[in-house]
């Protein structure tokens, strides 16, 4: 069986896992979120500090969400950034463009 080819290039993946995080940054403005090493993480103040995991960003909002819930805070709704930070999508394939 061939292999596929991946669905995105490696800029357009980067592209978008930067505005996941901001993304994330934005709706839980209370938690530390970072990506690393291929995992999601997020940690809450206090001592010992709440952390969560996850493999996908969609997974670490649905699991930021129960505990905010949870904790009885409340979610904020989001706001769209000033254009000048508005995200444009992925760069352009260079390949295809040249």
């Amino acid at each position: 069986m061939p292999e596929r080819p991946p669905l995105l290039t490696e800029g357009q993946e980067a592209a978008l896992r930067n505005r996941a995080l901001e993304l994330l940054r934005i709706a839980f403005p209370d938690y530390r979120i970072v990506y690393g090493g291929g995992r999601w993480a997020a940690a809450a103040a206090g001592d010992p500090p709440q952390v969560w995991f996850a493999d996908t960003p969609g997974s670490l909002c649905g699991q930021l969400f129960t505990a905010q819930l949870r904790s009885g805070g409340t979610i904020v709704p989001m706001q769209a950034p000033p254009p000048e930070q508005a995200y444009h999508g992925p760069p352009p394939d260079t390949k295809e463009n040249a």
